[in-house]
């Protein structure tokens, strides 16, 4: 993997890999690859790092932020001319791509949102009769486990989105469930990002689900505490990676995989993390990914003592821990898998509508599928409307399309309403 080094001399137009060229934004012409700004990419609405101009309105949003880019004349056109990318042996792919996977789109998201609903509740369900069994010293069930994980894995393979729909469901008193579930079903999807295959997709999913099997013996008046903890109430909580390899060791049949992503997904890569401090390569790659994962649903999620983040605010945050705490190429690949408009995001349309992003193409992540709740006035939709983005014309300053994300919550709208509306008339 790459360690993302060279990322700030690019910023700073001090270097241009040769496959890379400086174009003027003026000059920007339809299938270019971007590659870098002219900017730190925390300072563009773009939060993945490269993409290809397929509108109109992706060459206007460029302009409006940039006065120069950098191209990858081997991902995409060339200013000079107007052909495909090369195919020759020479063209390498870039190091951060993820691998190819066989994964397309099966169902549409409306079509998978309520078998989606009734797997994320059987796994809940199920998590809850883990947890149970973990404080009353038994050892969790390998093959239920994999069980509910198998359907998992089969549902986000159909359409992620559905699930990653139903992550933005989010209950306070449920935190300790929930986020297991969540961690989960965000792994398996950046897993399928990722191309990982299904039988690993399954491996990596139980282990993710099981992720922090060890708070189970935390005290819940340390785990919930609103108040800065003590020195020794911060030992306890950093015990809890050791304490659940334990726990799931205690299963003869437990994959040596799963029992490292309970023990390492706190360990960060300047070796800061616990509780071996482990540096870098140290640290598995699926160790790593669940880092990225674990955080991200913790400070997106409302807590005792933390109201959690919208999706775009806590991604520009993780990045500036880009690094230092998590691998860099994969923070990159986990932010393309989310997205600029992460599904479940609540959005205000350039005509002053509001509306909740259903899913995106993998492609065409800047025109996905909304489902508009509230006309200009901000009055409610009865019903609500799908407007799929990628149907529509995108081309002119007119253009129709996404203004702004707005935060959980904004103008009173709960997220949830909607999404279980949705699932609810599919399953009818």
């Amino acid at each position: 993997m790459r360690n993302g080094k060279g990322a700030n001399l690019e910023y700073a137009g001090l270097f241009c890999p040769p496959m890379r060229k400086k174009v003027h934004v003026k000059d920007l012409r339809l299938g270019m690859y971007v590659a870098e700004p002219d900017r730190p990419w925390l300072e563009t609405p773009f939060l993945f790092q490269g993409f290809h101009l397929e509108s109109g309105a992706d060459i206007e949003a460029v302009q409006r932020v940039c006065r120069y880019v950098y191209i990858d004349v081997e991902r995409g056109v060339d200013v000079d001319r107007s052909e495909t990318p090369s195919t020759t042996p020479s063209a390498q792919p870039s190091p951060a791509a993820p691998a190819t996977g066989p994964y397309g789109v099966l169902t549409s998201v409306e079509e998978e949102l309520d078998r989606a609903r009734g797997i994320r509740g059987r796994a809940h369900t199920f998590i809850d009769e883990v947890f149970d069994d973990i404080r009353g010293g038994r050892s969790p069930k390998l093959a239920e486990v994999q069980a509910v994980v198998r359907d998992m894995v089969a549902s986000i393979v159909r359409n992620p989105d559905a699930q990653l729909c139903l992550s933005q469901l989010k209950d306070r008193d449920q935190y300790t469930a929930q986020h297991s579930v969540n961690v989960c079903v965000l792994t398996i999807a950046f897993g399928r990002h990722m191309g990982l295959p299904e039988n690993e997709l399954n491996l990596l999913g139980t282990g993710a689900l099981l992720h922090d099997i060890g708070k189970l013996r935390t005290p819940l008046d340390i785990l919930n505490k609103p108040d800065r903890l003590t020195p020794q109430e911060l030992e306890i909580i950093k015990s809890h990676p050791e304490e659940g390899r334990r726990i799931l060791a205690q299963s003869r049949k437990m994959a040596g995989p799963v029992l490292d992503i309970a023990h390492s997904h706190h360990e960060r890569m300047e070796g800061h993390g616990y509780p071996r401090r482990l540096h870098g390569e140290r640290i598995s790659d699926w160790g790593r990914m669940v880092a990225i994962v674990d955080v991200y649903d913790a400070i997106t999620s409302d807590r005792a003592y933390h109201h959690g983040l919208g999706a775009g605010d806590a991604l520009s945050r993780m990045y500036e821990w880009k690094g230092r705490d998590f691998d860099s190429d994969l923070l990159d690949e986990f932010i393309r898998c989310i997205g600029v408009y992460p599904v479940g995001s609540l959005v205000e349309m350039t005509s002053g509508e509001v509306g909740i992003v259903l899913s995106a193409q993998e492609k065409r992540k800047l025109r996905p599928k909304v489902m508009l709740i509230r006309d200009e006035r901000g009055n409610p939709y009865q019903p609500s409307r799908i407007c799929d983005l990628t149907l529509m014309g995108s081309g002119g300053s007119g253009a129709y399309g996404i203004k702004k994300v707005l935060g959980p919550g904004a103008r009173g709208i709960d997220v949830r309403d909607y999404l279980l509306e949705v699932a609810a008339a599919r399953g009818a």
